[in-house]
């Protein structure tokens, strides 16, 4: 399967709201929804979507942080259809080298929950801080970071 990442567009909207639906209640409370879409509203932001020849699999990106002076990833999400099937670690890759390209070495932070924080540990991304019930109910914050 050919696996392509372009740049987000409007047209890209509905499928990647289908790709968080996918994940509502499991990984993302319902609450959030609102969020994004104000997230894929905003005039440019740095998005990426994760195509096969069929359809729109994942979709992520970043942004720069100036109270931080750092990276921060933004709704990194695969549709749950295609959990660990690799496809997250495609796009996380991805992100990654186009921080580093347009950033040179600089830090990394995300949040994320307590269903997903080990997949980022997997890339050296560091737990900093836990927030309980922060997104909703049963859905915890994890605060991470990857030093560079």
């Amino acid at each position: 399967m050919i696996m392509n990442i372009l740049p987000y567009s409007s047209v890209h909207f509905d499928d990647c709201q289908k790709i968080l639906r996918s994940n509502i209640p499991d990984y993302i409370d319902p609450c959030e929804e609102s969020k994004f879409v104000n997230y894929l509203s905003t005039a440019n932001i740095i998005y990426f979507i994760l195509v096969d020849s069929e359809r729109l699999i994942a979709c992520g990106g970043y942004g720069f942080n100036n109270k931080t002076q750092a990276c921060t990833l933004s709704w990194g999400v695969v549709h749950n259809e295609f959990h660990n099937k690799g496809y997250g670690t495609q796009l996380l890759t991805y992100r990654l080298k186009h921080i580093k390209k347009r950033y040179g070495d600089i830090d990394v932070e995300l949040d994320t929950s307590q269903k997903t924080y080990q997949f980022y540990e997997k890339f050296n991304f560091k737990v900093k801080k836990i927030t309980y019930d922060f997104y909703g109910e049963g859905l915890d914050r994890y605060d991470m970071r990857l030093s560079n």
